[in-house]
């Protein structure tokens, strides 16, 4: 039977017996197209189709399946003649006039003939779609009742009494500080239980499974945490179940994280003990002012001893407030709360005492108002305070007005609140309006930004505030000034803002505040240059113009594992390898004598003792024609040499040990090709040319590696004459059109005229552009070949219609040993050689080579050459 033919008689008889008689849905499909040759009764079912589907494609017979993987896996399946099984896979079908979603296990199994070529698939299948929907929804129960414990943060617990084998969940693992699979049995559970808790819970457990209880188990506990010894509360819920005979046949409940919940209680604990103590008045009282609560300072206020029952309000508010009590009470039911100045009196002395009051409505379950609690503050000791800085404020007054330097004051939000009489007298501006942010408006444009940002930027820091700017003077000039401000804080420790002074600098040298500046600057700019090179991949370091290490970054550190000191100064040379000591030194040294680049390939040892290959180069840096410092990295470069020598050694096989008898073979093949042919024997001697042509190309892959080892060594010649550049590219390109019959070479030429360059290297570099053109435009049916003159150069463009590059990969194209990668590799054969070795070639003829290309568009390889390099 040959690939792709019909089935013969007797294989369709087997196959027919075998597809019929299997109870599953079984189907034959033949060719590349896959023609529907067989389908029982099942697959048709499964289909909703009847038999006139045989006979036709399998796209024809199931176009519903279009969008879906299936006609692509055939396909697969087909090219590669491997097996594609799946399990549970979805299958969307039209079944009934509608389409339904059902899940089948199937395979699909190619049948290769006596060649072992694939001519048919046999595809099998078992419909799973009820077992699927029942799992999914017992998945779907099983995540409800998860999602209910998770979401009331319940652990599930259950245990085996007699056995006293406990099985749990994973919250139930966390809650009690286990990990997974840790606790198996009654006696592991109690492990974590803080001592003083455990015979609770303990005596618990044995009260709840005696039969002649009710079988019920509530207990709180504590769990110290293993890992963390962090403790928390813990509240188990359980109830055990007994058989006829009082037998406990299953104990089972839940565990909840009841850690916040202490804590709020005793937070509550606290606030009240907090209440009790706190230095101003706190009373609560009902809807018709009963009081119900006063805390300790509320009853020394108002003279209400400890014992004595609690009062209604109008007992101790002074006689002339009663009448408010009405507006408080409006505003309570209008608004919620009343605040404001209220005259409060000691129930036992009468006396007055003035305070400043806070009343809201509390409310109850369901939101309706329960009562109403009151916060006063105490204000005798603030209005005698107010008092004495009233007094003190005229004082100071009196004593800055006389002073030369302008000075302030700011509060905690950076409002200045005080100015003395100086400021007004430089800039005309009246007191009420210096103070908030009044004082900026008399600074210059130029400078106001940054004095108000310095200002906040230190306010929100609370630190001193230090910044110069120029004001106007009331008499138009304008003058420096310098700002100060010392931070103030209370008994404390409350920041409470400013106070500072401005001084008129006007005469103090600009040269000295250009100079801060500057050194300032600088001093920016070198740690900023730290902090860079610290986390530079490479190691990054500087010397002085005498040639002494001064700094190296953090990576240098790390690699040496060395202190800074044991690597600076003259003792660098000590990390280098002995036998690369000598001619580093050397070159360094020439390098400080002649002030040009230094550059060196030495070893260097690691932390660990090893030696590593690195790559140094410094360039100096000159100021006023003078070096006064060198900056220099060492970037790691020892996998690159393993690489290099691994390369190398492969290339030196390639062109000694593979050339020789790669030619003797083809010497052979030659002889024997012409004695079969005078014998007669044609289709063997055309078998031999065949082997020829192969080896050929082997030839021309030796030839890449030797050209690639003398690239690599400098070795490489070029034998330059003049030509004709447009000829000598369409010869090459003519020579090509013979080579394939599928692209067609189209040549776009203007004129170019001669150039002196290697007329066969320039001839290797445009067949190896073309022969890439052909191979990576598979579907296309056109390759153009452009030349073009420009001032002194001559540029060549080779523009296919393939497969194009990705934009990350055309840097890679010209490196050594690239190919396309992936599934594709075995599309497109070859070393990886050829664009590397044209572009070197290019490159070394003085001109350059580069790529344009958009995936799945194509891509266009250009390269340019100087028409004067012979002159």
């Amino acid at each position: 039977m040959e690939s792709g033919s019909l089935l013969d008689s007797q294989t369709e008889n087997i196959f027919k017996t075998i597809i019929e008689q299997s109870p599953s849905p079984v189907g034959l499909y033949v060719g590349r197209n896959m023609v529907i040759a067989l389908a029982n009764d099942a697959v048709l079912k499964v289909w909703d189709r009847d038999r006139s589907v045989i006979g036709k494609t399998f796209r024809e017979a199931l176009p519903e399946l279009e969008g879906q993987p299936f006609f692509d896996i055939l396909d697969e399946v087909y090219v590669t003649g491997i097996a594609y099984k799946a399990y549970a896979e979805r299958v969307a079908l039209l079944v009934g006039g509608r389409i339904q979603t059902f899940y089948f296990n199937f395979i699909y199994q190619p049948i290769k003939n006596n060649k072992g070529e694939v001519w048919a698939i046999l595809n099998t299948a078992e419909d799973v779609t009820e077992l699927v929907l029942t799992r999914q929804k017992l998945a779907e129960a099983e995540e409800r009742s998860r999602f209910a414990l998770d979401s009331a943060q319940l652990g599930a617990w259950d245990m085996d009494p007699t056995n006293e084998k406990v099985s749990w969940d994973e919250r139930c693992n966390r809650l009690h500080g286990f990990k997974e699979g840790q606790v198996t049995s009654f006696s592991d559970a109690l492990k974590n239980i803080h001592p003083d808790d455990l015979d609770n819970v303990t005596q618990k457990v044995q009260i709840a499974l005696n039969p002649d209880g009710d079988g019920y188990y509530d207990e709180v506990f504590r769990i110290i945490n293993p890992a963390t010894h962090e403790i928390s509360w813990l509240h188990s819920k359980g109830k055990a179940y007994f058989n006829e005979a009082g037998k406990c046949i299953r104990f089972a409940g839940t565990t909840q994280d009841i850690t916040g919940e202490v804590h709020n209680k005793e937070e509550q604990r606290k606030l009240i003990t907090l209440i009790d103590n706190t230095s101003d008045f706190i009373g609560l009282s009902d809807l018709n002012g009963n009081l119900t609560y006063v805390n300790t300072v509320g009853r020394k206020m108002i003279g209400l001893d400890d014992d004595a029952p609690l009062l209604h309000s109008l007992d101790f508010i002074m006689p002339q407030e009663a009448g408010r009590l009405e507006i408080v009470k409006k505003a309570l039911i209008e608004t919620g709360h009343w605040s404001g100045e209220f005259l409060y009196k000691n129930f036992k002395t009468g006396q007055a005492i003035p305070v400043y009051a806070k009343s809201m409505v509390t409310y109850g379950p369901g939101g309706k108002p329960q009562g109403r609690a009151t916060i006063a503050r105490d204000l005798r000791s603030e209005i005698a305070s107010r008092q004495a800085l009233i007094n003190s404020e005229h004082l100071l007054q009196n004593i800055t007005s006389a002073s030369p330097t302008a000075l302030w004051m700011a509060d905690e939000q950076g409002l200045l609140t005080y100015a003395n009489k100086t400021w007004t007298d430089w800039t005309g501006q009246p007191n009420d309006q210096i103070l908030g942010t009044g004082w900026l408006k008399c600074i210059l444009d130029e400078d106001r930004d940054r004095a108000a940002a310095k200002f906040l930027a230190d306010l929100k820091a609370q630190q001193p505030y230090k910044v110069d700017f120029r004001i106007r003077r009331k008499d138009g000039e304008v003058r420096w000034c310098i700002a100060t401000g010392n931070p103030q804080y209370n008994q404390q420790g409350k920041f409470m803002g400013y106070i500072g002074a401005c001084t008129d600098v006007t005469e103090k040298t600009i040269t000295d505040i250009e100079l801060q500046l500057k050194n300032s600057e600088l001093n920016d700019q070198i740690k900023q240059f730290e902090f860079v090179t610290d986390f530079m991949p490479v190691q990054l370091w500087t010397a002085k113009p005498t040639g002494e290490l001064d700094y190296v970054n953090q990576q240098t550190l790390d690699f040496f594992g060395l202190p800074m000191e044991e690597i600076i100064g003259e003792v660098w040379p000590n990390n280098l390898h002995p036998d690369d000591r000598p001619g580093c030194i050397a070159a360094w040294t020439e390098a400080l004598a002649t002030g040009s680049l230094y550059q060196y390939e030495f070893r260097l040892k690691d932390k660990t003792g090893a030696y590593k290959w690195h790559l140094t180069r410094a360039m100096p840096f000159t100021l006023d024609g003078g070096i006064v410092r060198w900056f220099g990295t060492n970037t790691d470069i020892d996998e690159q040499k393993q690489m290099q020598r691994q390369k190398d050694e492969f290339l030196g096989i390639a062109s000694h040990e593979l050339k020789t008898p790669v030619t003797s073979i083809k010497a052979y093949a030659q002889v024997l090709g012409a004695m079969l042919s005078k014998e007669g024997e044609d289709k063997k001697a055309a078998m031999v040319m065949k082997m020829d042509a192969q080896l050929n190309r082997l030839t021309n892959l030796i030839g890449d590696l030797l050209d690639v080892t003398k690239i690599n060594s400098g070795r490489i010649l070029f034998n330059k004459v003049w030509f004709d550049f447009n000829q000598a590219i369409m010869d090459n390109v003519q020579d090509l059109q013979h080579t394939t019959n599928k692209h067609i070479l189209v040549m776009d030429f203007k004129e170019t005229g001669k150039i002196y360059s290697d007329k066969e290297r320039i001839g290797q570099v445009i067949t190896n552009l073309i022969t890439n053109a052909i191979k990576y435009s598979p579907h296309a049916n056109r390759i153009v070949i452009s030349t073009e003159k420009e001032d002194d150069m001559v540029t060549v463009c080779v523009e296919d219609f393939g497969i194009g590059i990705a934009e990350d990969k055309k840097d890679k194209v010209f490196e050594q040993f690239y190919r396309v990668s992936g599934n594709k590799q075995h599309t497109f054969p070859g070393l990886g050689l050829g664009l590397y070795i044209s572009n070197e070639i290019i490159r070394r003829e003085g001109g350059k080579m580069w790529v344009n290309s958009i995936e799945g568009k194509g891509s266009t390889f250009c390269f340019s050459l100087p028409v004067k390099s012979g002159e």
